[in-house]
């Protein structure tokens, strides 16, 4: 049964955000618990824990709540060490992939998937990612870009095949770094495991020209981890209630914007969902930040972010 010391996953089966992460747990063979949570909101038992966050997946140990999968993947790799996805090569130029990967790579993808959905795209799904994005989500406009989205689509796959068949010299194995998977490949795979899923007779067709990158993503998807326990939303919350932050040093050294602990500042991602979640300043450097918030909900949590590809104001 999921506790204070579990690793517990809140996310939707059909996230590619959150298939990185699970990628991650498989690989590291790590137990987890799992809450799903509606790809619309309301998501009533998260957002005390967040603070209005509301991109998916968030990971939550305890009073500890991790926002993005930057922090997360970052947060897994430092409790859990073994067996390491922060193999030699890979060591920052994992979240370089992960930039390109997360945007223009996965704007191919969204444009070529729901155009492909068309008409069928949910009413409400619509409203909810038009209020999450500040944008309107006109599917009319995807149905006739998708074409030319195919191509780019295509054009980015074939950087991994690309990759794959220049890694065959000394040391070289069947990834993208060597002869084992690491944080590279877990970013580099969101986007094929996504079409594979979403429109898989097009990634098929890719995929029939690109053999090696075929081959790659059929060893990742056939990664054995623990089968997680699935708990309710209400548990985990009455988990992180009960529970208390983990403790960590207040400093807030070298700070571009001289913040002192203690500041009430705001955070949130620098391009869409860009929800200001406020806090108390617990923490700062050049990799994350982290705020303490209190609701009657939850008590007290300290959120976490990354500082790549978000924005800290004082509150």
């Amino acid at each position: 049964m999921a506790d204070a010391r579990s690793i517990i996953l809140h996310e939707y089966p059909s996230s590619p955000f959150s298939e990185k992460v699970r990628l991650a747990l498989r690989l590291k063979n790590l137990a987890y618990s799992r809450v799903e949570i509606a790809m619309i909101m309301p998501r009533p038992d998260l957002m005390p824990m967040t603070g209005g966050y509301r991109r998916t997946p968030v990971m939550q140990i305890g009073a500890d709540v991790y926002c993005d999968t930057a922090i997360i993947l970052r947060e897994i790799e430092a409790r859990y060490p073994l067996y390491t996805l922060k193999l030699p090569g890979h060591e920052g130029l994992a979240q370089m992939v992960a930039g390109w990967a997360d945007s223009r790579w996965f704007q191919s993808s969204v444009a070529v998937i729901f155009g492909h959905m068309g008409d069928a795209v949910p009413e409400a799904f619509i409203k909810d990612r038009e209020q999450l994005s500040g944008r309107p989500f006109d599917v009319n406009a995807l149905k006739a870009v998708a074409p030319m989205m195919k191509d780019q689509w295509r054009a980015r796959l074939m950087l991994i095949e690309e990759r794959l068949a220049g890694g065959k010299g000394a040391g070289a194995g069947n990834y993208l770094i060597g002869a084992k998977p690491g944080l590279v490949d877990i970013h580099a795979y969101m986007n094929v495991w996504w079409m594979k899923n979403a429109v898989p007779e097009f990634a098929q067709s890719c995929l029939e020209n690109a053999p090696l990158t075929a081959a790659w993503a059929r060893r990742l998807a056939e990664a054995e981890g623990q089968e997680p326990e699935t708990i309710t939303s209400g548990e985990a919350l009455a988990i992180a209630r009960d529970a208390a932050p983990r403790l960590v040093a207040a400093t807030t050294r070298n700070e571009p914007q001289e913040f002192s602990p203690g500041e009430k500042v705001a955070v949130a991602p620098d391009d869409y969902g860009q929800i200001w979640v406020e806090g108390e300043l617990v923490h700062a450097d050049s990799q994350r930040v982290i705020v303490r918030r209190f609701t009657p909900e939850a008590e007290t949590i300290h959120v976490h972010f990354p500082r790549a590809g978000f924005l800290v104001r004082r509150a």
